[in-house]
């Protein structure tokens, strides 16, 4: 059985099948967010409300959903967000928040089980952290001085390095698998639209063309798709575009909010939260070639 194959039905089977192509493969209705396939698909992590004043990091083994999902880390005293990992599994990234604006950027090494944190004057917050694909930094969102930008570090939160310096605030960043492209969204038009940046040369194309908001933008594993979230039709829906911003495809058509898209490591499907009669859960759903081209 194909790679692609085995993940899909394990979720198909444990997991509830919708129409459209999509799963739904969580149940408890709690605020979710940031969902993020690891271990070629085998295991889905996500932050989720475990309680009104705690938002924990949890893992799900999809080999054995019903047995819901676990806290990855011993700490239940601080709020754990915007979860990433190298793409070896041994390293994680993530946003913690103790309370009292009082919040950091962790780097911790899951097998040696050591952290490390990044320190930036100022109490801005540390936002959406990517790994590089070759494993070796840690890329993330901070305003120092002005608005915010994106900056990298080393895997002990050190040799910090400035990549961005322009106008409005500049947020999620994703690599491409060559890591020689990132692409972010920047809000200096007023609006948040999605750009595509040469590391070594610095040039910029910007991608979306809208008077409302395109953000979240994550490459597909080939790097030739990105998918984003976009509000251009009236409420919270993904879309998946050409790494030029060509063929914008959208996903969801649902009447309350889909967000925080990601990538199944095949290519060919997307996970992501969405909210449903109040509740928010976790689906998963097809993406084929596009059938229908709307406005960048």
């Amino acid at each position: 059985m194909s790679s692609y194959n085995l993940p899909k039905l394990l979720i198909f089977i444990l997991g509830v099948s919708l129409q459209g192509g999509e799963t739904r493969i969580s149940f408890d209705g709690n605020n979710k967010r940031d969902p993020l396939f690891i271990q070629n698909g085998e295991v889905l992590v996500y932050s989720y409300d475990e309680r009104e004043d705690l938002i924990r990091a949890v893992r799900v083994d999809m080999a054995d959903f019903k047995a819901g999902p676990t806290p990855i880390f011993d700490d239940g005293r601080s709020h754990q967000t915007e979860i990433a990992y190298s793409p070896d599994g041994r390293w994680a990234s993530y946003s913690e928040c103790t309370g009292n604006l009082t919040g950091k950027l962790v780097i911790r090494d899951m097998d040696a089980k050591k952290q490390f944190e990044v320190k930036h004057g100022g109490r801005g917050a540390y936002r959406t952290p990517a790994f590089s694909p070759d494993g070796k930094r840690v890329i993330y969102a901070f305003a120092e001085t002005g608005p915010m930008q994106l900056w990298s570090v080393n895997l002990e939160g050190k040799d910090k390095k400035q990549l961005t310096e322009t106008e409005g605030l500049t947020h999620w960043p994703s690599f491409t698998p060559d890591g020689k492209r990132i692409a972010y969204a920047n809000s200096r038009e007023n609006n948040y639209e999605i750009y595509i940046r040469d590391l070594d040369s610095g040039e910029e194309k910007r991608l979306t063309k809208n008077r409302l908001m395109d953000i979240r933008p994550r490459l597909c594993p080939d790097g030739q798709r990105i998918c984003f979230v976009s509000t251009r039709d009236g409420n919270y829906e993904i879309y998946v575009m050409d790494v030029d911003g060509g063929r914008v495809q959208r996903i969801t058509r649902n009447e309350e909010r889909d967000d925080f898209p990601s990538w199944h490591p095949n290519g060919r499907q997307l996970v992501y939260a969405s909210e449903r009669d109040g509740s928010v859960d976790i689906y998963l759903v097809d993406v084929e070639l596009p059938q229908e081209v709307s406005s960048k």
